[in-house]
């Protein structure tokens, strides 16, 4: 399928800004994860909205466009890059306030509505066009279920992490 991009307008810029903004703020927040966990952080959290939005709004059950129409474009490709920065900022804060238990639950709730909230504005600027009966409302399980497994792939990979640190160490319990 080839890239078709018919015309650069407003949710080509809104996308851009986007990316911009969030990516600034990245790089102006003070360090909190090294470098490898920060990109598997990014990485991750750019496959994740790719697999579910090919998922949901892609061919079997078509709910949703991405930027354009239904013709794949270079922006549906750009617009990838925007959800990254979000789940990064997530587990910033996550980290951060080490949350567990109930509060971990509430964050995640909450940073899923304030995802619908910015996907609303989204839709408003026209990244996203809803068809037939999709509702935003629909969204919030689905931000539940991509934040909750950002925050388990979290834990795996600092766990991971401190496996190897502490096998480098020459502490391996094995």
């Amino acid at each position: 399928m080839p890239f078709d991009e018919r015309a650069f307008d407003m949710n080509d810029y809104f996308v851009l800004i986007c990316i911009v903004f969030a990516y600034g703020f990245i790089y102006f927040m003070p360090k909190r994860f090294p470098l490898s966990v920060t990109l598997l952080l990014l990485l991750f959290s750019s496959t994740l909205a790719s697999m579910l939005d090919n998922s949901i709004g892609g061919h079997i059950f078509d709910l949703y466009d991405i930027m354009d129409g239904p013709a794949y474009s270079i922006m549906d490709f750009v617009v990838y890059f925007m959800y990254a920065p979000f789940g990064y900022i997530f587990m910033y804060f996550y980290d951060l306030f080490r949350l567990k238990g109930i509060l971990a639950v509430g964050y995640i709730a909450l940073f899923s509505l304030l995802s619908a909230g910015f996907e609303w504005v989204c839709l408003k600027a026209g990244v996203f066009t809803y068809k037939d009966s999709y509702l935003i409302y629909y969204s919030f399980p689905i931000y539940l279920f991509s934040q909750s497994a950002l925050v388990l792939f979290y834990k795996f990979i600092t766990d991971q992490q401190k496996n190897v640190q502490h096998s480098s160490l020459g502490n391996d319990p094995e």
